[in-house]
């Protein structure tokens, strides 16, 4: 019987990707962020390194980029021949230590088996997977996997955490943040350099290389760790509640409250409020205004006095539209969902439980969800039109040139594609094709 040492570790998007929308648009599923670590790097954390990944076609390409970019050690992203000794994990499931464990015995004892929770396939190992069945984990089409490849043995496991909606992220995010911060092996601060007040524990400030904490700033560990990553820069009269992550080479500017459970990516700029909110990497909220319980794509700006609200004024609680249905979070407090390069223009306010497509631009007061590539003005008298997809490729190049980085060939290719792969929820929603005017 084989350890799950000589396994390879493959990990796999099944139809749910599609609830996570717009946010998957441009990633896979298992990239969406809980916590310090995405769904796949909680699964590297005790399986080492993930040797093939299953995602949609279109992302193929830009995902080679990202794991290259991360200097990850993979086999290849979407393998078309037939493969050997496989552990297939799912991309949605949250692993941790006992579930991790669990597995690995299960491994010890059968050839071939499948951990199921409810109906939604969690785990799969296989002697063999044939070349033509290697589509349909491609095409997330787990149902015919599932009727495709013998199991020996079947196990159904209703504790197995999964993600299986969007506001789980959020609803999650700060159990978890305060969790992995308390893990981590970042060194302690010892005594600051800066002019600052402390609430709470000393201890519970966790800091990387070349930090940098300007004079009387507030640091609040009553309710859980800060930590701060490299190069990271708090300036001065900004308050830190924790449980809060501060990405490598983001800066907090002045007068900003950045409270309990916000989870902020690399290179991003933060103003203003934000709270219980995950925002991935290059995002800009610089000025004042409020981000409370949202989740923020890559490249993201949000322009002054931007504000996501997170609270019914029924106080009821907030309904969301997924895959064509309305659906009850359950949560009294969500704010929204913003695809990659999304932009809001000043005083844009958005309603509860909304989601915002890629490359989307607002205006006003939004109250709707809102497909990608449209401009929405509708407050201010406009109708929705298309954004002319030159123009979106031009804004982005510039916006990644002024990081320092190069937009390459693939990730153009993806905006196009993108493009095209949106063009029906625009149709649907009555975008026009036409000149935007205020």
């Amino acid at each position: 019987m084989t350890g799950w040492h000589s396994l390879n570790i493959a990990l796999f998007e099944d139809e749910k990707y599609r609830y996570f929308q717009p946010l998957t648009y441009t990633r896979p599923v298992y990239e969406l962020r809980l916590g310090l670590y995405s769904l796949r790097e909680r699964v590297s954390k005790y399986f080492g390194d993930i040797r093939y990944l299953f995602t949609r076609e279109y992302l193929k390409e830009v995902y080679k980029e990202f794991l290259e970019n991360k200097k990850l050690s993979f086999e290849a992203v979407n393998p078309k021949h037939e493969l050997d000794d496989i552990l297939l994990i799912n991309g949605r499931l949250v692993m941790s230590k006992d579930f991790a464990d669990l597995i690995k015995e299960k491994v010890a004892k059968a050839e071939e088996f499948a951990i199921f929770k409810g109906k939604t396939l969690i785990v799969a190992k296989f002697k063999k997977i044939e070349e033509e069945k290697l589509e349909l984990l491609i095409n997330q089409n787990i149902t015919e996997i599932i009727k495709a490849l013998p199991f020996s043995e079947i196990f159904n496991f209703e504790s197995a955490e999964t993600i299986d909606y969007p506001w789980e992220l959020i609803k999650e995010n700060n159990n978890y943040l305060k969790q992995d911060i308390e893990e981590s092996s970042f060194k302690k601060l010892e005594e600051p350099s800066c002019k600052c007040s402390l609430y709470g524990s000393l201890n519970k400030v966790l800091v990387g290389e070349n930090v940098v904490l300007e004079d009387f700033i507030v640091l609040d560990t009553r309710n859980g760790p800060i930590l701060i990553d490299d190069s990271a820069t708090v300036k001065a009269f900004s308050v830190i509640k924790g449980p809060t992550y501060i990405g490598k080479y983001s800066v907090i500017t002045e007068f900003t409250k950045v409270r309990e459970g916000s989870n902020i990516g690399e290179h991003c700029k933060i103003g203003g409020e934000v709270v219980n909110v995950i925002m991935h990497g290059f995002a800009n909220k610089v000025h004042e205004g409020f981000v409370g319980r949202s989740y923020i794509g890559n490249w993201v700006n949000l322009g002054a006095a931007t504000v996501t609200s997170d609270l019914k004024n029924t106080f009821g609680t907030v309904k969301m539209e997924l895959d064509g249905e309305r659906v009850d979070t359950g949560l009294r407090k969500l704010g929204s969902f913003i695809g990659d390069m999304a932009k809001t223009a000043i005083g844009t306010k958005i309603y509860t439980g909304k989601k915002i497509g890629v490359a989307a631009q607002l205006y006003g007061t939004v109250s709707t969800d809102v497909p990608s590539f449209t401009i929405y003005a509708k407050t201010l008298g406009a109708k929705p039109v298309e954004v002319y997809l030159d123009s979106v490729i031009k804004s982005q190049r510039k916006m990644m040139t002024s990081r320092g980085i190069t937009m390459t060939k693939n990730y153009e290719e993806l905006i196009k594609r993108l493009f095209l792969l949106t063009e029906s929820e625009r149709s649907k929603f009555g975008v026009k094709k036409s000149v935007f005017r205020l």
